[in-house]
């Protein structure tokens, strides 16, 4: 017998916590002694997907093939058995975690058992997803039953794709609850504040892409530190959260009619703010951002109504604000800022306060570029003054230099009644760029001065007002 064989099982189930799945289960052909091993590992991870590869795809087809269905089913007997032979030793489960992709429903009195084994083995952490067919997913996924929401044990609780439903006569128990984390979920507004009232310990709320939810209400968590609400299905009316000790919220609406009133101003502990949709407005990151004293983030994104940023913030270090398509103006006073990145389609007109900021910019280009956005873009750059990252993604292969010399007096031919050809050059169109392999215009073969054009076959067109 080899050195680490010896070693106890716990020290060994360690070892086992740091590898892949598959290399865990590939342990149990060393020895009988690293079978057993493996038969008491505290830490049940049945990912359908690393076990099926691509013929999962065939079960997103409303009949699915016969071969799918006999591979399904080995593997749901495979999770059978390894459940029950764990149970057996009578030891505590660390983590269970399962996933698994169904063409219907026809096999949900296993995952019923298996839940209610998971329970009753006193599971620390549960992470239980089902993926169904479209059709199925939506209108009628798996529901989860009750015994979930009485595991007194539970830490860690992550669903995805099912329909939760309590009677309002059931207890909930989930007492040690410290994390809960819901995608794809349905359920409603009551039955989200009734876990909440019975999880006193939560510190970590994730909300993503649920749908039943119209009122989000989070009151009275004293450990609550992070809430995050993402949805693209559903059309929240509000999200209201009341937490002294939240220091993190991120709040994300992909959906643009979708403009829920958001109100997180009791939360005087902010830290990091995260906004995204449309019910980003100038008036309201005026109103929120003073109230957050102690703020160190905000990151606005995709705020298609968004059309200026104005924030004052003596304590904010970091910020970001990307792909948000109509701003056009920024004013930030934030005399301690360390760190800021804007990407987005418009050069904004700015007036910034940050001596000591690193900014990190990036542009992404539709339009034919001109000397007029050339010329915003210096004004632009002018005004920061620590530039750690530029990028220009020109999606183009003709760049229009629009002369500015008409708007201007030239000296060059004072003295002479036939001028040179700059006074009545109109327009320059350099052609046929050396692309990158993505398609787009490498900015970076391009001097500093302007768009000199490098190795490879080009044209250029100029143009004169006579």
């Amino acid at each position: 017998m080899d050195h680490i064989s010896r070693f106890p099982d716990g020290v060994l189930h360690h070892i086992l916590s740091f590898l892949p799945t598959k290399d865990v289960l590939r342990t149990s052909i060393l020895s009988k002694r690293w079978k057993l091993v493996l038969d008491t590992y505290p830490i049940l991870d049945f990912s359908w997907g690393d076990c099926a590869g691509q013929s999962s795809d065939a079960m997103y087809s409303e009949n699915a093939s016969d071969e799918y269905r006999q591979m399904l089913t080995k593997f749901m007997n495979y999770v059978d058995t390894s459940i029950f032979r764990f149970c057996k030793y009578k030891f505590s489960m660390q983590k269970f975690k399962l996933f698994l992709v169904l063409p219907d429903l026809e096999l949900s009195s296993h995952l019923d058992k298996w839940v209610q084994k998971v329970i009753e083995n006193g599971a620390k952490e549960v992470d239980f997803g089902i993926d169904l067919p479209g059709y199925l997913h939506f209108k009628k996924p798996y529901s989860m039953p009750d015994a979930i929401f009485a595991a007194k044990s539970v830490t860690v609780l992550k669903l995805f794709g099912c329909n939760v439903k309590l009677e309002e006569s059931f207890c909930i128990k989930l007492h040690s609850l410290q994390k809960l984390a819901l995608k794809e979920v349905q359920m409603d507004d009551h039955l989200l504040r009734r876990i909440v009232t019975c999880c006193p310990l939560l510190e970590d709320i994730s909300l993503r892409f649920c749908w039943g939810l119209k009122k989000i209400q989070v009151f009275e968590l004293l450990r609550l530190k992070k809430f995050e609400i993402y949805s693209h299905l559903s059309k929240p009316e509000s999200v209201e959260i009341k937490s002294p000790s939240l220091e993190s919220f991120h709040c994300s609406f992909t959906v643009r009619s979708v403009k829920p009133i958001v109100s997180v101003d009791a939360c005087q502990g902010l830290k990091s703010l995260i906004l995204s949709g449309s019910f980003v407005t100038e008036l309201l990151l005026q109103d929120l951002v003073p109230k957050f004293h102690v703020l160190e983030s905000l990151r606005v994104g995709d705020c298609p109504v968004l059309k200026k940023v104005k924030i004052s913030s003596w304590r904010l270090k970091s910020l970001e604000i990307h792909s948000c398509e109509n701003i056009m103006d920024i004013e930030i006073n934030t005399p301690n800022l360390l760190s800021c990145k804007y990407c987005g389609s418009v050069v904004p007109v700015s007036l910034i306060n940050a001596p000591s900021c690193h900014w990190q910019v990036e542009f992404s280009l539709m339009n034919t570029l001109d000397i007029l956005w050339y010329m915003t873009l210096k004004e632009f750059l002018a005004k920061l003054n620590q530039l750690v990252y530029l990028h220009v993604y020109v999606y183009l292969t003709t760049i229009m230099y629009l002369c500015g010399f008409s708007k201007r007096a030239l000296s060059c031919c004072n003295h002479r009644k036939v001028k040179c050809w700059r006074h009545d050059l109109k327009e320059v169109k350099l052609g046929s760029f050396v692309e990158s392999a993505d398609g787009m215009v490498d900015y970076n073969r391009m001097t500093s001065s302007f768009f000199w054009l490098v190795k490879g076959h080009t044209h250029c067109k100029m143009e004169w007002e006579l």
